[in-house]
């Protein structure tokens, strides 16, 4: 390893991003895809799991959807957005984005 790289490995390693964060990217990233309608909350807050693995971050997301949307689509877009704004900001790779949709709302 250059002393190039160990700078820089000490400089990732010298913070820590917390959770809410995290959470926040994540939230800020579903108001623009235009089919979700809320993070589905259980018990102790919002249902998002976040992970450190070797490979990236990863993070798993449950979602109310809006009715009338292809569900398909619709979760290829919300990965897209979330890994796309949490790099962008915690320039670390997000090695997965795993979506469980818990709920449709019809919405009149």
């Amino acid at each position: 390893m250059t002393d190039q790289q160990k700078e820089s490995q000490n400089k990732q390693e010298s913070y820590e991003v917390d959770r809410k964060v995290i959470s926040g990217l994540i939230k800020k990233a579903l108001k623009e895809v235009e089919g979700i309608y809320a993070v589905k909350r259980g018990l102790w807050g919002e249902r998002i799991k976040i992970e450190y693995l070797p490979e990236g971050i990863g993070l798993s997301l449950q979602l109310i959807i809006k009715e009338g949307n292809a569900i398909p689509q619709l979760v290829e877009e919300t990965q897209k957005k979330v890994k796309q704004e949490v790099q962008r900001v915690l320039d670390k790779p997000v090695a997965k984005i795993n979506i469980k949709i818990k709920g449709i709302k019809h919405i009149s």
